[in-house]
């Protein structure tokens, strides 16, 4: 399959986060992920879209939304861009290893950042580059044939 791809551009209203799953549900189906892989990927890209609503620019984001799909041979990339201002990674990656130590240890997970965790646990790849200025983009990879941990 050639290289093949979509941009979304949806204005950070939840109502509007419906488009987004479906047209990522259907390039998930096209592209041969099986149906408990297309619901966690789908989720996956509504909770980073959701994130963006909630939290970026301070909260209450009201800018664009931008969500681009590769469709590779081998795997989706989706990237997932906001205008919102940078977003501190520290802060993300310690509220996403406190949760890994939670679940390690059998305790109870507290509430907060537990779409992260949800991200990253599905995703195969999860990166993020953050500016002040142009926002944040996310990149998100899922391989075809691959279960997590392959």
């Amino acid at each position: 399959m050639p290289q093949e791809y979509l941009d979304l551009k949806v204005p950070s209203n939840p109502k509007l986060l419906r488009l987004v799953r479906r047209t990522v549900a259907a390039a998930c189906e096209v592209m041969g992920f099986d149906p408990r892989e297309i619901n966690a990927i789908t989720l996956a890209v509504d909770e980073s879209c959701t994130n963006i609503i909630r939290h970026c620019g301070g909260g209450g984001y009201h800018g664009d939304i931008l969500v681009r799909l590769r469709m590779l041979p081998d795997r989706l990339v989706v990237t997932i861009r906001d205008y919102g201002g940078a977003i501190d990674l520290a802060r993300l990656n310690d509220c996403l290893e406190q949760h890994r130590r939670e679940l390690q240890d059998q305790r109870s997970v507290r509430p907060g950042g537990l779409g992260v965790m949800l991200i990253h646990s599905v995703m195969d790849r999860v990166r993020y580059r953050t500016n002040q200025d142009r926002g944040t983009v996310l990149r998100l990879v899922k391989y075809l044939g691959k279960r997590k941990g392959d």
